[in-house]
């Protein structure tokens, strides 16, 4: 608590009035960096039209300041050991979730093709691959070997799509 205070140029006093608790302040911390993740997410993605707007999704997973998406892997460790971080992370994701659906849409859309599965799992499991991704990085795993990963990915949710038969 002490760091966070010294580090926010604030008095020990007036974190421990916010936050009650350690588990309090690392609860919001890692409801702030999920939330951070979340924006930077649906910023990359709204950024601008097709396969620019995954390049920029690429940007922000390989942008060495994104502390959010940095911290996520050790925040979900984190979460194994401490329900209130878990449940701050929980409730994050399903926010991450219904946000992500509208970009996503918009995008296979730009790109020609409708993936059959609903908004919302396909916003899963590209948070899912974009965490994998994330963390496959923070564990020194060369950034090429990941791109294509993640090219890979990218080009099956499109063919998916496309394989798609029409909804009537």
């Amino acid at each position: 608590m002490a760091l966070v205070a010294e580090a926010a140029d604030v008095s020990t006093a007036l974190v421990h009035y916010h936050f009650a608790t350690k588990q309090k302040l690392l609860a919001a911390a890692a409801g702030t960096l999920a939330r951070r993740r979340t924006e930077r997410r649906v910023a990359a993605l709204a950024s601008a039209r097709g396969l620019t707007s995954l390049d920029a999704l690429w940007a922000g997973l390989t942008d060495r300041d994104a502390a959010a998406e940095r911290t996520g892997p050790d925040l979900v460790l984190l979460a194994r050991r401490d329900r209130a971080v878990g449940a701050a992370l929980q409730r994050s994701r399903r926010l991450e979730h219904a946000r992500l659906a509208e970009p996503l849409a918009a995008l296979f859309e730009s790109l020609g093709t409708r993936p059959s599965i609903p908004p919302e799992e396909l916003a899963a499991t590209v948070c899912m691959f974009l965490d994998g991704a994330a963390s496959a990085l923070l564990a020194g795993m060369p950034a090429d070997d990941i791109r294509a990963s993640y090219d890979a990915f990218w080009l099956a949710l499109v063919a998916l799509g496309q394989a798609a038969p029409p909804t009537r």
